[in-house]
């Protein structure tokens, strides 16, 4: 009989553990530079209102920010480091994702300067992973977050909330693999263009060398 009712538990404990969701292909950083999106972007400036736009500066594509404080508008500002900031006072709960509804698989952001009664932020984001949600200190100065996904996996919004009255602003905003996107080539460094200059002319150096030898018959 006790065999049987281990076996039983042994059984019910495994099923259980199959059935557990799997973790979600996420990661979140709260620090700069983990995360290295390919597009900034840019916030149309002088836009006010609940909702303010950008556009990315690679493929241009759309970004809403929609304050999620009842009565609180927005402010949006291209100069700079082209940011967000509510009008009237510090900015407390914010979301942004793509207007069109696209999904993305990088992201990276500052919340500049907790005003003084503002110790930490909920941020959350939302994709097909599900929801996930991080609880991170907040100081006087550039707090950094940032997350990427994997597995086939990509985000639909990133949200904030503060534990007081909020932040400066949100600024610094990048994205990157933006699904159904394909970024323009890169724009080689000028040290890239150099190297490939100082290449052709070798190359056509060689060819004029091989112009001029001489052929003789015997």
């Amino acid at each position: 009989m006790a065999l049987r009712i281990l076996a039983s538990t042994a059984a019910i404990a495994a099923a259980c553990a199959f059935a557990s969701p799997a973790t979600a292909a996420i990661t979140i950083f709260n620090s700069a530079g983990n995360v290295q999106p390919a597009e900034n972007v840019l916030i149309v400036d002088g836009l006010t209102g609940q909702t303010v736009f950008g556009n990315t500066n690679n493929t241009n594509t759309n970004v809403s920010f929609l304050s999620l404080t009842s009565g609180v508008n927005l402010a949006g500002f291209a100069n700079g480091q082209s940011r967000v900031e509510a009008i009237g006072g510090p900015l407390d709960a914010l979301r942004f994702f793509l207007t069109n509804g696209e999904r993305f698989g990088e992201v990276e952001f500052d919340l500049h300067k907790a005003a003084g009664d503002t110790d930490t932020v909920n941020v959350t984001f939302f994709g097909s992973f599900g929801t996930e949600t991080r609880t991170f200190d907040l100081g006087n100065g550039n707090n950094w977050f940032a997350a990427q996904t994997s597995g086939g996996d990509l985000i639909t919004a990133v949200s904030f909330d503060t534990s007081g009255s909020g932040v400066d602003d949100i600024r610094q905003v990048r994205l990157g693999a933006i699904e159904g996107v394909t970024p323009p080539p890169a724009v080689p460094e000028p040290a890239t263009w150099a190297m490939m200059l100082g290449g052709f002319g070798l190359l056509g150096a060689a060819a004029r060398r091989r112009t001029r030898t001489a052929v003789t018959f015997g």
